[in-house]
């Protein structure tokens, strides 16, 4: 590793790889998206519901492309690590 580059632990391994924010908007989107099927499949499902469940998948949805395409930007970036170095004290 070259002198002064950060060494960056990787994510805990119960993650997969993945930061607990992915894992976490991943299992909330899931659970969303399974309520959501649930209620529609009910015949005596309350509309109120279903329209804030489509929303609220919306805004989940949303939030996991915006952060996937924010991470594709930074690891493509020319030099995008480039700045990251450890600080050594003088």
């Amino acid at each position: 590793m070259p002198e002064g580059t950060t060494k960056i632990t990787p994510v805990d391994p119960i993650f997969h790889g993945e930061s607990n924010y992915e894992v976490g908007l991943e299992n909330l989107l899931a659970e969303t998206k399974e309520k959501a099927r649930k209620l529609q499949s009910d015949p005596n499902g309350n509309e109120e519901t279903i329209k804030e469940l489509t929303e609220q998948l919306q805004v989940l949805e949303t939030l996991w492309e915006n952060y996937h395409i924010g991470m594709n930007v930074f690891r493509n970036a020319k030099g995008g690590r480039d700045g990251i170095r450890e600080i050594h004290p003088e």
